[in-house]
């Protein structure tokens, strides 16, 4: 029996769309390429924390195919594909199209194509995916069904990401402890969690770092991977700070972030993560009861409204992952 992958949610739970049109009486299927431009994929991506699984298939559908409208809440179903070194299940939402852009985010990387349902199954490699297309017309809202009224969308859930700085050296027993750097084990770990960052699309807009060497060079280190948009403090009252210390440095976060990562030390860090979360998946809790090791992050889904308000049990855990299980999982 194959080893399931230690991934956690963030890198496999996928939702995705068909989005669909009335032609002649006959449904059409809006199809993109893949970004190398070599298939014709349906538009899909991670499930976004603090949306349901049909809102983030939404929102990917605008991102990568320039169409919005009106998204039913039962899917089609779903589908197996292979990536990252594990299995990617993806549940798909009948689309019906209201509203089709010129411009769109991705109208750079991808092509989008209207096609028959016949057709449509011809140009997917995936055997799932083409049993759901062919699911399609018997799912879709007939041609003259009054549009639902729309709704303002809800506030985006904010994201807390807990961060322990990668394991450092203790070669150097003249060093001050502020100044020890990271250890060779540390390095690979950043390297590690990178790849994990990219593949989780984790792009906080702000970073609160310590100012103790080794916190400011795992965060160098995997800096790249956070995206540009990231604004980074350093701050040398982070430094051996304990959970309360934490949780007034993030109260402070400006309202105009949506996510924030804070990049620290234990005991601090996994004290406030326990402190933080008030849900999530209980074997995660429990892992991060035993043990917050060095290089692992916490992803904390916030939906309290200001930052100001963060406080015991207000946050959902969301995913815990250390870099051996990404290590593990290659």
């Amino acid at each position: 029996m194959p080893k399931p992958s230690p991934f956690p949610a963030w890198t496999y739970r996928q939702s995705g769309a068909l989005p669909y049109r009335w032609r002649d009486d006959a449904i059409e299927v809006l199809l993109i390429s893949s970004r190398s431009g070599k298939r014709w994929v349906a538009p899909k991506g991670i499930v976004e924390p603090g949306m349901s699984p049909a809102a983030s298939a939404v929102k990917e559908t605008l991102e990568e195919a320039g169409v919005d409208g009106a998204v039913a809440d039962t899917p089609l179903g779903s589908y197996r594909y292979d990536k990252w070194g594990g299995t990617c299940e993806v549940e798909v939402f009948p689309l019906r199209v209201k509203n089709q852009f010129d411009a769109w985010p991705e109208s750079g990387l991808r092509r989008r194509r209207w096609f028959s349902v016949p057709k449509a199954v011809k140009q997917i490699d995936n055997k799932g995916l083409r049993g759901l297309i062919k699911k399609l017309p018997d799912a879709a809202v007939r041609a003259d069904a009054p549009w639902p009224d729309e709704t303002p969308p809800a506030s985006p859930a904010r994201l807390v990401h807990l961060f322990r700085h990668a394991k450092s050296s203790w070669d150097n027993p003249k060093l001050d402890d502020f100044d020890r750097p990271l250890a060779a084990r540390g390095i690979r770990a950043c390297e590690s969690m990178s790849r994990y960052i990219l593949r989780g699309d984790i792009h906080p807009d702000r970073v609160v770092c310590s100012a103790a060497a080794r916190t400011v060079q795992t965060l160098e280190r995997v800096l790249p991977a956070l995206g540009e948009q990231a604004v980074v403090n350093h701050y040398r009252g982070l430094y051996l700070a304990g959970a309360q210390a934490m949780l007034n440095r993030l109260r402070r976060t400006d309202s105009e972030a949506n996510s924030v990562m804070l990049v620290a030390h234990n005991p601090g860090t996994q004290s406030l993560a326990l402190r933080l979360i008030g849900s999530g998946d209980p074997d995660d809790i429990a892992r991060i009861e035993a043990k917050f090791p060095t290089g692992a992050l916490a992803t904390l889904v916030y939906r309290g409204g200001a930052w100001t308000d963060l406080d015991t049990g207000s946050c959902e855990l969301h995913s815990f992952v250390c870099p051996r299980d990404i290590e593990e999982s290659l």
